[in-house]
């Protein structure tokens, strides 16, 4: 399924409003302190990309992780884009991931709730592994789906985007063919600390997706 339209998205996601990320974010403190315990066991990291970086929270509020580094951020929204410029000096993109034209590579990408609402899964983990030269760290927050053989891609008109339940056997699928060897990536669930009311308590665990390239 593509969707790929200008109008594309949340309209929470694009009004650069940076109280509602900074929310977000805190709501999800042990992801975020996976992922940094996880940027910090690379040593050899000298710039970033992060795709859908909202209002900057990470070069903002996690702003020591990317001193003396090359960060920049890509988010779908001008409005996200204009606060970040405003607010930090570090290189800002807007533009759809999935149709842009990128010429660089880096040696981290990562993006945080994202794949979760793209409109082709696929395309963007190929994205991504073409973009990075070492590392890429990919949270999807819906939850982690073993069983489930394709994607399920939900649509809400009131949102204008996809609500999604990632194929782990797909995820693998992607990886394998873009050359990926079982060997240099990790697939796993990760406990946020919530429950999910509506299934009786069931624990919510989220997606998250290693890759480390032969470089």
């Amino acid at each position: 399924m593509i969707r790929g339209k200008n109008s594309y998205g949340n309209q929470s996601w694009k009004k650069g409003d940076h109280e509602w990320y900074q929310t977000i974010h805190n709501t999800n403190n042990l992801l975020h302190n996976d992922f940094i315990k996880y940027f910090k066991s690379k040593n050899n990291i000298e710039n970033i990309l992060e795709i859908g970086c909202g209002t900057g929270v990470y070069p903002i509020k996690h702003i020591e992780l990317f001193q003396n580094k090359k960060y920049t951020g890509i988010d779908i929204s001008q409005e996200n884009i204009d606060y970040c410029k405003q607010n930090s000096n570090f290189e800002f993109m807007c533009g759809d991931f999935i149709k842009m034209e990128l010429e660089n590579k880096y040696d981290l990408v990562f993006s945080h709730a994202v794949i979760d609402h793209v409109y082709n899964i696929d395309e963007f983990l190929r994205r991504i592994i073409l973009r990075t030269k070492k590392y890429a760290y990919i949270n999807a927050y819906r939850g982690y789906f073993p069983d489930l053989k394709s994607h399920k891609m939900n649509w809400r008109d009131q949102d204008n985007c996809y609500y999604n339940d990632l194929s782990i056997p797909k995820i693998k699928e992607v990886l394998l063919d873009m050359g990926i060897t079982k060997k240099s990536f990790l697939v796993r669930k990760h406990d946020n600390g919530y429950e999910y009311d509506e299934v009786g308590g069931k624990k919510w665990y989220q997606t998250i997706i290693e890759i480390t390239k032969s470089y």
